[in-house]
């Protein structure tokens, strides 16, 4: 889906799959709340007619701009709203939406525009944000933190062995480097996990993607977004609509399952009461597949960022 006359953003992962799911109608109205570099979005405006409308959602400035001049020459209406995907219930009125997809985790090229901190190849300092506009950088954050809340982001964000021990050096780490005057760089952290996984070196690397991931999900809030955006979501669906989201990691995929869970209950009555008194009527999504939809071992090879993604796709009720 790559336009000629601009640079690659990255391969959207399981595009066929996502497009199945949202069952698209040439004149519905659809969201996308992660835009990116617009392959999906792409996909999506192309499947749509002049009546159709595409509403889609990024925080970061450089997928704003990339996207907005991919999509320039599509059919439907293109609305692009620069903002977290958590404010979807200020953006769109219930009862709108045909379709609505989720493409969570960061980008290839946040990954590879070093100068933004996602990557720990290099030394450019932690920044970690989505948006540099807003909150503060993984950076500041690090430094606020004691050893027993940074030990359950870690364990929360990334499933963490060791997460107190590592912790308590990675709190020892910043305070010494602030005593240099400088600030942290992903060496800095590479040593510490080196410290607590001596037994682990051939693991290094992928050790240390999870602290970052960890600290990047805290600093930008990302599981209470994808739980807000989800709720909100369900709302702005129509009735038959559908809810397609796709995952990279378990701790991301267990936070879609859960929220999802909540509406998939046909009865809200608590555990204990013995007999349903809140009428058993309350179901507002159905799975359209049992499982996970996976990538191809196709894809896999062509696409290494597709290996982890699961994809599940839910019917508005």
């Amino acid at each position: 889906m790559q336009t000629a006359d601009l640079p690659f953003y990255h391969n959207p992962v399981m595009l066929a799959e996502c497009l199945d799911g949202l069952n698209i109608k040439p004149d519905g109205v659809y969201g996308d709340c992660t835009l990116g570099g617009g392959g999906h979005s792409y996909a999506i405006a192309n499947k749509l007619n002049e009546n159709g409308t595409l509403h889609a959602f990024d925080r970061d400035q450089d997928a704003v701009a990339f996207a907005t001049k991919r999509l320039a020459g599509v059919k439907c209406k293109f609305i692009v709203h620069p903002v977290r995907f958590g404010e979807l219930k200020n953006e769109i009125a219930p009862n709108t939406l045909d379709g609505i997809l989720y493409d969570l985790g960061i980008s290839s090229h946040q990954v590879d525009e070093s100068e933004r901190g996602f990557t720990f190849v290099g030394n450019n300092p932690l920044d970690l944000r989505m948006d540099r506009r807003e909150g503060i950088s993984a950076q500041e954050w690090l430094r606020t933190v004691d050893a027993e809340e940074l030990a359950a982001v870690l364990r929360k964000n990334a499933d963490m062995d060791r997460a107190f021990k590592l912790a308590t050096r990675i709190v020892e780490m910043v305070s010494a480097v602030s005593a240099e005057g400088r600030k942290i760089v992903p060496s800095d952290l590479k040593a510490v996990v080196e410290s607590v996984f001596p037994d682990k070196r051939r693991e290094v690397n992928g050790l240390l993607a999870r602290v970052f991931q960890a600290i990047r999900m805290e600093v930008n809030g990302e599981l209470k977004e994808i739980e807000d955006s989800m709720r909100a979501a369900v709302d702005c669906l129509k009735v038959g609509g559908r809810l397609v989201v796709m995952s990279y990691h378990s701790v991301e995929d267990r936070c879609v399952k859960e929220t999802a869970a909540e509406f998939e209950k046909a009865c809200i009555c608590p555990e204990h009461m013995p007999v349903c008194t809140c009428g058993g009527n309350h179901q507002r999504l159905k799975k359209v597949n049992r499982k996970p939809i996976l990538p191809t071992d196709e894809e896999i090879a062509n696409n290494s960022r597709a290996r982890s993604a699961k994809l599940r796709v839910y019917e508005r009720i």
